[in-house]
Order: C-alpha cells, then sequence, then structure tokens
C-alpha cells in the first residue's frame, strides 16, 4: 500500500476513533443523568396498597381482574437507537418465545419502536404499533398505551397481558426482563398485597385493623369503574417505570458496545498507524540512499574530468 493512501486511512482511522469516543461518552453522559432522575414509586405503591386493604375488589367479575379469555396480549419495547449489540434482538426473541407454542390467533402483539415493527412485519407477524420511546414524553405515551390495553382487555381482545422490556442490572449489563401488567387480580387480593407490600405492614401496622373496618367502608362508586380507574393508574405507572429502564439500559448497551468498537478501531488505528511509519521511514531510507548514491557519481565524474 503506497504512503499517501495509508496517510489518508490513518487520518480516516483517527477521526472515526474520536467520533466513537465521543457518541460513548454522550451515551455514558445520557445513563447516568436518566438514572439520578429517574422516578420511583415507593410511596404511590404503599398508598395502592393501603386503598386494597380497605376496599375488597378481589371477587370483582372484570376482565381486569380476572382472565377472561385465553389471548396473551404481549407488549414489545424496542429502540429506535443503533449501536446496541444485541439488546433488540434479545427483546424480541423473547416475546416470541411467549408465544411458541400457541396459534397466531391467540396472541396478540403491541410493538413499540420502529426496529421491532420492521422485525414483526418481516416474519409476518399481525400487531399494533406505536413509536418509539422518546425521552420527553415517556408520561404522554405510557397514556396511551394504557388507554389501548385497558380497551383491549375490557373488549376481551387480550387476556393475560405482559411486557417485555430491557432492564439495566448496572451500567454494563442489562437483561431482558418481562413482567405481568393485567389483570390486576394479585393487586387486589389482600394476601398478596401483605406479601408485596411487607415493608409497609412493618412501618404501619395496618393490615389486620384493615380486615375488622373493610366491611364499615362506604363505596358510592361501582366496583367496575373503580377497578378501571384504578388499574389505569396501575398500568401508567408500571409503563412509566418500564419506559424508563429501557432507556436506561439502551444508554448502557450503547455505551458498551461503543466501547467494544472504539477498542477494535483503536487496535486498527495503530495497526495502520505502524504500516505508515514503516513506509515512511522506508521512503525516508530510500531517498536517503538514492542522495548519497548520487552524491557519490557526481563526485566521481568530478574525478574523472580533473584526471582528463
Amino acid at each position: 500500500m503506497q504512503i499517501t493512501e495509508l496517510r489518508k486511512e490513518l487520518k480516516f482511522n483517527a477521526e472515526l476513533v474520536q467520533l466513537i469516543e465521543t457518541l460513548k461518552n454522550i451515551a455514558a453522559s445520557q445513563y447516568h443523568l436518566l438514572e439520578k432522575e429517574k422516578e420511583r414509586f415507593d410511596r404511590f405503591m404503599d398508598a395502592f396498597a393501603e386503598f386494597f386493604r380497605v376496599v375488597d375488589l378481589v371477587e370483582v367479575k372484570n376482565p381486569l381482574v380476572k382472565v377472561m379469555t385465553d389471548i396473551i396480549g404481549v407488549v414489545v419495547v424496542t429502540s429506535d437507537s443503533g449501536f446496541m449489540g444485541g439488546l433488540n434482538q434479545g427483546v424480541m426473541r423473547t416475546a416470541l418465545n411467549i408465544g411458541a407454542d400457541k396459534g397466531d390467533d391467540k396472541i396478540s402483539y403491541v410493538v413499540i419502536g420502529e426496529k421491532g415493527e420492521s422485525f414483526f412485519s418481516a416474519i409476518g407477524k399481525k400487531f399494533k404499533f406505536f413509536k418509539g420511546i422518546n425521552q420527553e414524553t415517556i408520561y404522554e405515551q405510557a397514556l396511551e398505551i394504557k388507554d389501548y390495553l385497558l380497551n383491549e382487555v375490557m373488549e376481551k381482545r387480550m387476556g393475560k397481558t405482559v411486557v417485555v422490556y430491557p432492564k439495566p442490572i448496572s451500567f454494563s449489563s442489562q437483561e431482558i426482563t418481562t413482567a405481568g401488567l393485567l389483570p390486576c387480580g394479585e393487586l387486589f387480593d389482600k394476601t398478596r398485597m401483605g406479601e408485596v407490600f411487607k415493608h409497609t405492614e412493618e412501618k404501619k401496622g395496618l393490615f389486620a385493623e384493615a380486615r375488622k373496618t373493610a366491611s364499615n367502608v362506604i363505596v358510592e362508586s361501582s366496583y367496575d369503574d373503580m377497578v378501571k380507574y384504578l388499574s389505569g393508574v396501575w398500568i401508567t405507572s408500571k409503563l412509566y417505570e418500564v419506559f424508563e429502564d429501557s432507556k436506561l439500559a439502551e444508554f448502557s448497551a450503547r455505551a458498551m458496545h461503543l466501547e467494544g468498537s472504539l477498542q477494535k478501531i483503536q487496535k486498527e488505528y495503530k495497526k495502520v498507524q505502524h504500516l505508515y511509519n514503516k513506509a515512511r521511514h522506508e521512503l525516508i531510507d530510500k531517498g536517503m540512499r538514492e542522495s548519497f548514491s548520487a552524491k557519490g557519481s557526481q563526485k566521481k565524474r568530478k574525478m574523472a574530468q580533473a584526471t582528463t
């Protein structure tokens, strides 16, 4: 390879190293910023638990409380961003595995993100599409998808509904997680609430007292309305948290993938730099030899002229 070509390749690799390092630093910065701002719903869930200790909704015959159809709803959260390694593929494979032993009429996909849309379209699956998660509009998107899921479950076009998404374990690792969304029967079950929110029991010790007073509570709204409203609040908060986790996983996966790419390109850069320096030294040596040879020939001609 000529030195001019090596010089061009060396410059290209140097610029590429700088670009990838910048993208990696941006992804890492976005991760740490979102991690600090991430919303937690512990206080909300404590209040949620206390409500169901007073009002018993377990026996309500409602699709939002009990499964009334064998159609499984699967919400698939994918990212539109690149440089994420196989994170999106992992999410989509997990989603497909949920319905692997069922017919297409027994599973209903809700796909979030253009990468997921392209994948499910390519394999011929039917699905409802929603645009990818935008960090600035997470809450609005959670509300939009919540409305769709509630309507589908109420119309019995979905029964059990789960969400598949990437969850960050740490800055350097992520895992594909499947979480239940509907029905909310386990949320309305006081025994389950006692298990899930045991820490609230220890702090307040109200569970036994709530059981005694539950029959004395005056309920003005219909149970169906209460279930729909509370299920909507639950799903919105859950989706909001899922979307934040998926964005965190996206940033961390991108940073890790770019770090791996950066190391490979840096190795290639050093290799090209070595070849360039070698070619440059060879060119300098050749020039010096030619210059020395030319001077020797000139000296010989002068000596020959002097003797004549």
